[in-house]
């Protein structure tokens, strides 16, 4: 039976959220998750271990996970397919995949040259306006809001990103969502997975300026900024991905900035030898 797919899960239960692609069988290395949604009395909460978390989620709902069944069970008034699609998806991606020795972070990703190019910055840097920003101009996005890496691969989110605000120029269609406090462009479809090919950290500055990080600042950053850290990591793993080149993207507060980034960002990541 056809099943969604996002973030490294083989998902069934959210047939209705059209944001996530449809597969007729698991994606290779993909994890099985069950959600469902009930309105009765949730669980206690419990903490984290190997196998199970019952959590208090900021909005009063409770969210059960089991991992040898692969339920996701979120507890409360009933979710609409928007926001299951994203913010929801969201901690039960961040836990299953954290449970298979992946790596998470709070993150989007774009696609340049065939590879991912994950971006970090904090609630109010700007990531998903620079994501848009990229997909107004054919830069195919990869993922909003979380980043799941499997080895030396990034895996795609739903197809979707989420601002809080339009942005003068972008000309792309949005449709308000999460009870119309975003606008949400739809993505094109995308490879489920792409190889890892760099970090970029968001900060705000005068100019558009891309600075390389040094190999130990940033496995330091990445260490730092890894989900769920209660639960252990493979130190090889972070080493791994720390041997990716990583940079400071400084850029100002200015809508009319923005293709100004892009350029600088698709000249200084091209492939040696591809740079003008």
């Amino acid at each position: 039976m056809p099943a969604r797919s996002a973030y490294g899960l083989h998902i069934r239960g959210l047939d209705e959220v059209a944001e996530l692609p449809t597969v007729a069988r698991p994606p290779a290395g993909s994890h099985p998750v069950t959600v469902r949604q009930r309105h009765a009395t949730p669980p206690p909460p419990t903490p984290l271990d190997g196998y199970r978390l019952v959590r208090r989620l900021t909005d009063g709902r409770t969210l059960a996970l089991e991992r040898r069944s692969g339920d996701a069970t979120f507890y409360g008034p009933a979710l609409a397919a928007d926001v299951l699609a994203h913010p929801y998806l969201a901690p039960v991606a961040v836990v299953v995949n954290r449970w298979a020795g992946r790596e998470t972070f709070h993150a989007g990703a774009f696609v340049h040259a065939g590879r991912a190019w994950v971006v970090l910055g904090g609630r109010t840097a700007g990531k998903s306006t620079l994501l848009a920003a990229l997909a107004a101009r054919d830069v195919p996005v990869l993922a909003d809001d979380i980043v799941v890496c499997d080895g030396g691969d990034v895996l795609a989110g739903p197809r979707c990103v989420d601002l809080r605000e339009p942005v003068p120029g972008l000309g792309l269609p949005t449709r308000a969502v999460r009870d119309a406090t975003r606008l949400r462009v739809t993505l094109p479809a995308v490879a489920p997975r792409l190889p890892l090919g760099g970090w970029i950290f968001l900060r705000w500055g005068d100019a558009p300026a891309l600075t390389p990080v040094g190999p130990a600042d940033l496995l330091s950053r990445l260490a730092a900024r890894r989900s769920l850290p209660e639960l252990p990591s493979d130190p090889a793993v972070l080493l791994t991905l720390a041997g990716k080149p990583g940079y400071d993207l400084t850029r100002p507060r200015d809508w009319a900035a923005l293709d100004a980034t892009r350029r600088l960002l698709c000249v200084a990541l091209a492939p040696t030898g591809a740079r003008p």
